[in-house]
Order: C-alpha cells, then sequence, then structure tokens
C-alpha cells in the first residue's frame, strides 16, 4: 500500500519555521515570503489534522504536537541530507565546496593543496574565496575556514590555529630605516593592516607598541589596506612597516621577502577554525578533508614556533 506524505514543501517550511522560531526567517531560508511559509504550515496542519503552532500578533510557539513533530521531521531532514552525502561520495568521488577568504586561500591554503591532491584523490575540492559570513542554510557551501572566536549556529567548529602578529619590513627597508630597537618606529612609515575589522578585532599600531614599551610615536600617519594579503606585499615591496600577520607571512619570511625587525610577538585572542555543519561532520569526504586540514595545522603550528623562537633569539642579539 502506497505511503501518504504531505507535500516536501510544507514539511521543509514547518521544519523551518520551527528551528528558526520565525515565519519571516523561515522565509528568508526558504526563498519565499512569510505569507507562502504561512500558507504551507496551514496546508499541513489541516493535512494532519493537529495545530502545530500557536499565533500572536507578535511570536509564534510550538504545540506539544508541535514539538514532538519538529524533532522528528528535523531528523528526517537529516537522514535525507546523509543520505544524499552518501551518494555523492561513491567511487564517482565526492564534490566539497570549501569557503575560505581570498587572503587565506593565497597565503595559507594554496601551497598546500597538491599535498591535499595526493592525500585525498577520491575528493573533488571546490574553493570558493569570499570574505561573507558564512551561512550553511543560504550559500551553496560544505565547509568554511574563517578567523574569530568560533561559534557558528548549527555548525561544528574545529580549531586549527591561531593567530599573531608582529612588524614586518623587507630587508632593504630595515636597513635604510636603521630599525633595530622598537624605538626606531618613530622613524618608519607604518602600513595598517585593517582586514579584521570586519570581525570586530582590528589590529592596531597602538596595541602593539603599547606591548613595546615604547611612546611618542604617532600611529595616524600610513597606508591602511584591508587585505592581509597585500599588506605583506606591500611592506615585502619596501612601502613600510606591516603589523603583519603571522599565519600569512611565514613563507615570506622563509624566503627572506620579509624580515622580523624585533619583537615582542603579540598573540591575538583569535583563532583560525574549520566549520562543518553539525549534521555532516561525519560524512566520509568531509571527514576525510577535515582530517587533512588538521594535520597541516599541527604541522604549521611546529613550524611557525620554531621560526618565532629562533626569530626573537636573533632579534634580540640585533637589539644589543
Amino acid at each position: 500500500m502506497p505511503r501518504s506524505l504531505p507535500p516536501l514543501t510544507a514539511l521543509r517550511a514547518f521544519e523551518a519555521a520551527a528551528r528558526l522560531s520565525s515565519f519571516t526567517r523561515a522565509a528568508r531560508e526558504l526563498h519565499v515570503t512569510p505569507a507562502a511559509v504561512s500558507h504551507q504550515i496551514r496546508g499541513l496542519e489541516k493535512y494532519l489534522g493537529v495545530t502545530l503552532f500557536r499565533r500572536t500578533t507578535r511570536r509564534i510557539e510550538l504545540t506539544e504536537q508541535g514539538r514532538v513533530a519538529a524533532d522528528l521531521f528535523r531528523e528526517g531532514f537529516e537522514k535525507l541530507v546523509r543520505g544524499v552525502s552518501q551518494l555523492r561520495a561513491d567511487d564517482t568521488g565526492a564534490s566539497l565546496t570549501l569557503s575560505v577568504t581570498t587572503a587565506f586561500a593565497t597565503r595559507w591554503l594554496v601551497p598546500r593543496l597538491g599535498r591535499f591532491a595526493r592525500r585525498c584523490q577520491g575528493v573533488d575540492l571546490k574553493i570558493r574565496a569570499g570574505t561573507q559570513p558564512v551561512d550553511f542554510d543560504q550559500d551553496d557551501i560544505d565547509m568554511a575556514v574563517r578567523i574569530g572566536r568560533g561559534g557558528i549556529a548549527g555548525a561544528t567548529a574545529i580549531p586549527l590555529f591561531g593567530e599573531s602578529v608582529v612588524p614586518l619590513a623587507s630587508p632593504a627597508f630595515i636597513r635604510s630605516h636603521r630599525l633595530r630597537r622598537p624605538a626606531d618606529m618613530a622613524r618608519a612609515p607604518l602600513l595598517h593592516d585593517d582586514s579584521m575589522r570586519r570581525i570586530g578585532r582590528p589590529t592596531r599600531w597602538t596595541e602593539w607598541l603599547s606591548a613595546a614599551k615604547v611612546r611618542n610615536v604617532d600611529t595616524g600617519p600610513g597606508m591602511h589596506i584591508d587585505d592581509g594579503h597585500l599588506v605583506l606585499q606591500a611592506a615585502a615591496g619596501g612601502s613600510g612597516v606591516a603589523l603583519g600577520r603571522l599565519v600569512y607571512a611565514l613563507d615570506d619570511l622563509d624566503a627572506r621577502r620579509l624580515r622580523m625587525p624585533f619583537g615582542p610577538v603579540l598573540d591575538l585572542d583569535l583563532q583560525y577554525y574549520l566549520f562543518v555543519p553539525e549534521a555532516r561532520v561525519n560524512e566520509p569526504a568531509i571527514a576525510a578533508v577535515r582530517a587533512w586540514l588538521v594535520q597541516e595545522a599541527e604541522s604549521f603550528v611546529k613550524r611557525l614556533r620554531e621560526f618565532i623562537r629562533v626569530s626573537s633569539v636573533a632579534a634580540g642579539r640585533l637589539a644589543r
């Protein structure tokens, strides 16, 4: 005997409205009008013969039957997602879209993709670069890497590594401006990295100068660049001293396109996280990409710590 089911669009509308506690937010997620969501849910209530929501002028609230239905339907949709993802991960390979910022892609991810291709041969990875906030419900992405303090609704946050900043400049610039100790910053043009303003944590020269116990440096003038990659390019080209992000700068430092004239290294209260939708954490393809990223992050952290240790010793000797 064939099973009788209500329309899938009605079930989706109810699940979204129950999860978000709002017809308006559900409509935004589903790209329809709030009236359409309300119509779908009324049709579902008529089909089931139950009241799913108590409606007031300002809010909606699930009934007891609505709460039971919401839990069952949510579980059902999660199983559908896992089923589709499992089919994607068959012998023909899986396709995953990873969202990253352009600077993170350029400075950290792309140089490691050769190792990814060798390790995860069954995964077709698509890189989507941009600075927009992560929204797994709205955007066609499977995973994302962002810097911040964690916390995206409905997503698991896997910490990769922290971020630190320190003065960085080209070797020629350091020589020509005779940068031997932090107080010498008073005679050097400054480059301002504004790339983290969008996450509410701008890196300011005043913060570093305070940590270095340096006064009488005018931090007002100088070039402002809203991209962590480009500010390091400007520093390598001799435009000034950048308060550079070490995660992005390590390859330039190894290649001696940039140098750290002195410390201190300022650790920020931020981390780079890999974000994955909670319902998809254990999918085979996602688990493979996650394991690769975590392994790359662990190797990178060891390399970064060793560089900071050696460079701090060398900068101390130079200051003397």
